[in-house]
Formats: structure tokens, sequence, C-alpha cells
């Protein structure tokens, strides 16, 4: 394996550029023109997978509220026979009037409410129902006692306007909303202009109390404007809804985007406004290089799909291991990986973690090797060095990527090619090893300067290695 000293995972342009501002939000860190339109599509496709659904919780409140008002006219009427011997008369015929429009319009709403059956036009016309149900039993209620239009406030099922806009605003549909309020304030004023509202109720006409200014037009204009608002801002929550539905989807997406092109540890930090990670860091590290001896031949007996289902179960294997030991693999090239541990926060225990992951996965390996799965033994080398990196998102919009910099990684690069050399199966240099729990488990072999060096290093392998003995299969790739 060549040292790759830069990560292989690529963003393309729409990836990157979530990534491309400076700023320290999630929000501002994801922002990106070609995510907004593409989140603004998923959640129109949500809305309109969950279109039914709310209809249908819609229609099962309509239920509810019929049921509600169907028992609270028995009650009232009950208790007012049985305590004043009254009659709720023409109140009591609205009253089940309403009771039974709502039960009836939401049974049809929910029969309805089925993929197979639903049309968007549907929540229009409920919509509509709805409205015209309290309308015209305003209109009843109001005829039937020959009041003014200035009564209108006066009718009781004037105040199942604010619910009728509540429940409606379950459909997260700004313009059905709109369409609501637009019929219920027409819808109200035609009323109270077909019932000849006067514009003041005098106090000293006919005996008329004074309780009856509060109908006067002034009052009523009050009143309609206070409903305006309250419709209006029922419409307001649904955008800002539907604005923090599109926010979160877009900041899922660029989250994506990163994960899927990033290392899984470093995609969050990112996400979460980490500039300094993003712009780049000097800090001190642990690097582990991971290959496989003789890869080439092996590939040589095998078929592309056997081969494929190799390489599949040996970074399985390391990936398991890697996170057992809380590292992570900041890539992989061709048949071997460059793992990490100490980024992007250092430890006190990063190198003794690195060096106990080399020894277990030295004995994965050997597991492997005793189930026979593969017709030939499968040989790695493991090189492990601790030294100061760069670390840090590089790039431009067109091709951004993770990348490690600096001559520790060419250092446990070396490492590794050295342990064919040395016959060994792992080899850490001394900077590593004094960091190890157990620092007499491990012996020096060498001195030098290692390939491309002019300054030696002291070269450690295990006392007691996994594997005693010559890597006879240390064929070079």
């Amino acid at each position: 394996m060549q040292p790759g000293l830069r990560a292989q995972h690529g963003l393309p342009g729409a990836a990157a550029r979530l990534i491309r501002p400076s700023a320290g939000s999630a929000a501002d860190l994801l922002a990106d023109p070609l995510a907004a339109p593409l989140a603004g599509d998923l959640v129109d496709g949500l809305m309109r997978r969950h279109e039914v659904a709310a209809e249908r919780l819609i229609g099962w409140l309509r239920v509810g509220i019929g049921a509600c008002v169907f028992v609270t006219v028995i009650v009232a009427s009950e208790l007012l026979h049985d305590l004043a011997g009254v009659s709720l008369g023409v109140f009591q015929r609205n009253a089940w009037i309403a009771a039974l429009g709502f039960l009836g319009v939401g049974a049809v709403s929910i029969l309805l409410a089925v993929p197979q059956r639903w049309h968007h036009g549907y929540a229009y016309l409920f919509m509509g129902l709805d409205v015209g149900l309290v309308l015209a039993i305003t209109v009843l209620a109001l005829g039937e006692r020959g009041l003014p239009g200035n009564a209108v406030p006066s009718a009781p099922i004037a105040w199942a306007i604010p619910l009728v806009l509540a429940v409606g605003a379950l459909r997260y549909d700004v313009k059905v909303q709109l369409a609501a309020i637009a019929l219920l304030a027409l819808g109200l004023v035609g009323i109270a202009a077909g019932l000849e509202h006067p514009l003041v109720l005098d106090p000293a006409a006919a005996g008329r109390p004074a309780w009856t200014q509060l109908f006067s037009m002034p009052v009523n204009v009050m009143r309609l404007t206070l409903l305006l608002l309250a419709g209006a801002a029922t419409a307001f929550g649904i955008v800002r809804s539907r604005r923090l539905l599109t926010s979160a989807v877009r900041d899922a997406v660029g989250r994506a985007s990163l994960s899927r092109f990033l290392p899984a540890e470093i995609a969050p930090r990112l996400a979460a406004g980490d500039a300094a990670l993003r712009r780049g860091r000097r800090q001190r590290a642990v690097i582990a290089f991971v290959d496989i001896r003789d890869s080439t031949g092996m590939a040589e007996g095998m078929d592309p799909e056997g081969l494929s289902r190799f390489f599949t179960a040996f970074r399985t294997r390391i990936l398991a291991c890697v996170r057992r030991h809380h590292g992570f693999v900041d890539k992989f090239i061709g048949d071997g990986a460059l793992i990490l541990f100490g980024v992007p926060d250092e430890g006190g225990d990063d190198a003794a973690r690195a060096l106990a992951f080399a020894q277990d996965l030295v004995g994965i390996v050997e597991a492997w090797n005793e189930s026979r799965e593969w017709p030939r033994a499968v040989r790695i080398g493991i090189g492990i060095h601790v030294g100061e990196v760069f670390c840090g998102i590089v790039g431009d919009e067109e091709r951004m990527e993770f990348t490690v910099l600096g001559d520790a990684v060419n250092v446990a690069s070396r490492l590794e090619q050295a342990t064919k050399r040395y016959g060994a199966v792992v080899l850490a240099s001394e900077a590593a090893v004094a960091g190890s729990s157990d620092p007499a488990a491990w012996r020096e072999v060498g001195r030098e300067p290692l390939a491309g060096r002019t300054q030696p290093i002291a070269i450690f392998a295990p006392v007691l290695p996994a594997g005693t003995g010559p890597d006879r299969g240390s064929g070079e790739d």
C-alpha cells in the first residue's frame, strides 16, 4: 500500500458547498442553495404523504366535537328542566343540527381519508362544509329570534369559529387555512349586512338595556378583527412549522451528505459548527497503517465477486476492531487502511488504544485464518506512530476532503512497510510505545531513518507477538 496522505473521500460540488461557509452554526454550515430546493421538495412530499392521515385525524376531531355538543346539550337541557322548568327550545334544536352536522361531516371525511379515495380538493370541500355549517347555524340562531346583524357574536355557534380554525391548522396547508379565514370573514360580514346591522345600538331607544351597546358596529368590528388576527396567527403557525421542518430536512440532507463522504466521527462535528476543524488545525495524533501482505497474489486466484467479498469481510473486521478501541478509519486505501486515534479530540490513552488495537486485530486475523474461509492465509502488517499532524477539510467547492498531513503520517506508513523487512506483524515507534499501558511488552528491534528520512527512529515490536516467526508471505504488492 502506498502512503496515502489525503483522504479519498472527495465531496462532489453540492455536498462540498454544504460545508463551505465558515460560520459556526449548523444552519450556516449546511446552508446550500442546492440543498434548499431539495429540502422543499422533501417537505412537500412528506406533507402529501401525510395529508390523508391529517384529514383523517381532523375527521375524528369533528366526530369528537359533535359528540361533545350532543352531550352538552343533553346535560344543559336536563339541568334547566329540572332546576327551572325551562326548555332550551330553538337553541336546543340548533345545537342538534350542529352536533349532527359535525358528526356527519366527520364520518364522511373519515371514509374518504384513505389513499385510494383521497384527492387534495377534498380538503377545500370539508373546510367549506365546516365553515358553511357554522355560518348556517348562525343565521338560524339570529333569524328565528328576529335579532339584527349586531347580535352575530351572541350566537353560541360563533364560539366554534376559533375551534374550526385551530383544527384546520392540523392540515399544515396554509392555502386551505387562508381560504377558511376568508370564507368566515365574508360570511360573518354578509350575515351582519343581511340582518340589517345598525351602526350603533342606542340604549335609550325602545327601552334597550345599556349592555346592548357592546354589540354596536365599532365593538363588532373589533371582534371581527381579533378573530381574523387569530386566524392569521394559525396561518403564520403553519408557515413557521413548515419552515422549521424545511430547515430540519435541509440540516438532515446536509448531515447525510457530509456523513456519506467524510468519516462518521468527523461529519457531526462539522455539522455542529466546528469551524476550526473545517479550516484545519495542528494537533497530536496516533496514526496506524494496516496493509494486507501479498494481496496481489491472493487476488490472482479469486474471481472479482470473491475478491469483493474478501475485501468487504476484511474491512468489516477492521471497522469492528477500530470501534472497539475508540479510534476511527480515516480511509481505506486499496488493500489497507489509515486509522487515527485522538482525532478530533486528543486523549491521554490514544497510543495505548492504538497499540491494543494492533494486537487485537492480529488475533482477529489469526482466528479468521483458522476458519479456512479463504484458500490462502491472510497476512497483514501494521505500523504505528505518534506525532503532530495537520488535520481538517481542504479543497475547493468542487472537491473537499478530510486530510491528515505531516511527517508523523509518513513515519507510520514507513513503519508498516518495514514490517516486511523485520519479519514482524506490528511495528511501532518509540513515541508510540512510550504511551503504552505496558511498555515492557515491547522490545526495540532496530534504529534507522526509514525510507526517505534522515533522522533515525527507534523501532519496536511486541515481545510476544500474536504471530511469532518470519512473515513468510511478505511479497511486495
